[in-house]
């Protein structure tokens, strides 16, 4: 793997971290939607990870395919997807709403869209992990 794609993979997990941390953290806590310094943060980390999930879908596709060496696995494709399709209707569930376009009911709807799909966002990286290293990951069920 050339240290294109595994600089941009780790600003695009940095970003996500720090998203996931502002959203996920503050929804955890039970605290009411994000507000002051928290949504500033937020918003902040949003173009570092757009910038980098774009780069990750340039330089990981090369990785990707057919011939080239080494390849990662399947899981490691199939997840790699599920990162780009969601982090794709994620950043669109977080723009769309402030157009004009959507009235209160179609807002809130892009709210749950943008919430569940950075909740998955956030699973389907943390299970991708391993394949920065080029290993699979392990079984923690399977005794070490």
């Amino acid at each position: 793997m050339n240290s294109a794609a595994k600089l941009s993979y780790i600003a695009m997990c940095l970003g996500a971290a720090v998203l996931a941390a502002t959203g996920v953290g503050v929804f955890a806590l039970g605290k009411p939607p994000m507000t002051h310094w928290v949504l500033m943060a937020h918003m902040a980390a949003a173009p570092v990870f757009a910038a980098a999930l774009a780069a990750v879908a340039a330089t990981w596709a090369g990785l990707c395919r057919k011939g080239s060496k080494p390849r990662p696995g399947a899981a490691a494709k199939v997840l790699l997807w599920i990162i780009l399709v969601c982090g794709l209707v994620v950043m669109l569930s977080g723009v769309l709403p402030m157009t004009p376009l959507f009235g209160t009911g179609g807002q809130r709807a892009l709210y749950l869209t943008h919430r569940c799909a950075g909740i998955v966002l956030a699973i389907a990286i943390l299970l991708h992990l391993p394949a920065l290293r080029g290993r699979p990951a392990r079984n923690p069920a399977a005794g070490l």
